[in-house]
């Protein structure tokens, strides 16, 4: 792409703004939202603009470039979200969760940054009690290197950190993590 500056970037994206709005409009991708649809249009437009070969994202040719770029961006995830490997993704459940008083759902994160906001000593030790209680239990249940996998990803790592440091491939460590959340269920 020649002597493109940001300003471009921001009129061409106001440009073909309701274009992708439009296509998203007509398509339903599963576990996800029309926004995220919409970024996925966003990224087929950078990629026009990246990719065009012509002398100026403001001519004709373009025009039609990017809006196959668009759709195609579009197909794609559409595509990749219904093939099935993401499944697992869309279907995912938090590790361990428990409820608060407003019937939000909270993972195992969210119940341990919680702990240090109680006030009360006894209401602190009955649910540091719990959740040892629930770590026990991930203890009897799962494997060795489960536990160790689960020890990394409760420290908030993701799987590709969890991977490198374990010298496993990331889809192992996912696969892991799989594994542990059905047997918690």
């Amino acid at each position: 792409m020649k002597n493109v500056n940001a300003g471009d970037i921001v009129k061409i994206v106001q440009k073909y703004s309701g274009f992708i709005k439009s296509c998203c409009r007509k398509y339903y991708i599963e576990g996800g939202t029309n926004e995220d649809l919409y970024q996925e249009g966003i990224i087929g437009l950078l990629e026009a603009c990246n990719n065009y070969k012509g002398e100026s994202l403001f001519e004709t040719r373009f025009d039609c470039f990017v809006k196959i770029c668009i759709r195609c961006q579009i197909y794609d995830a559409i595509r990749k979200a219904n093939s099935g490997g993401n499944v697992t993704l869309n279907q995912a459940v938090p590790i361990v969760s428990k409820k608060n008083e407003n019937g939000d759902e909270l993972s195992i994160l969210d119940i341990l940054d919680d702990r240090t906001t109680i006030s009360d000593p006894l209401e602190l030790f009955i649910d540091k009690e719990k959740f040892y209680e629930i770590m026990e239990r991930c203890r009897r249940e799962l494997s060795e290197f489960e536990n160790l996998v689960l020890d990394h990803y409760l420290t908030g790592e993701k799987q590709s950190e969890i991977a490198k440091k374990l010298n496993k491939s990331v889809k192992s460590i996912d696969n892991t993590l799989q594994r542990i959340k059905s047997k918690l269920k």
